[in-house]
């Protein structure tokens, strides 16, 4: 899932650079109304991606909005280097995830 506090283009733009398929869901703030850090857009990204917050990996580059996650339960990774995204955590399975 893409989470961004981008423009009301994003969608196109992404179309445009053929990554519409690369993400399972978008949660652009200028469509929702609110922006992060506030914490109404991980509870939707939550809900949109149809899990509790606290199965959530919210990585960002601003600290503030990483905290922002934290706080309504997701886990969270202030990205900084290419190394962190490498040693992040894998979710666990799911029982009823197919193998």
């Amino acid at each position: 899932m893409l989470v961004s506090n981008a423009t009301t283009r994003l969608e196109a733009d992404l179309a445009q650079l053929g990554l519409t398929d690369a993400v399972d869901a978008v949660v652009n703030t200028a469509r929702i109304g609110v922006a992060k850090p506030d914490p109404r857009v991980y509870q939707i990204a939550a809900q949109r991606a149809g899990v509790p917050a606290s199965r959530c990996l919210f990585i960002d580059d601003t600290l503030t909005n990483v905290t922002a996650a934290t706080a309504v339960g997701m886990t969270g990774l202030h990205f900084q280097r290419i190394q962190q995204l490498r040693d992040a955590p894998a979710p666990a399975a799911d029982a009823d995830r197919p193998r």
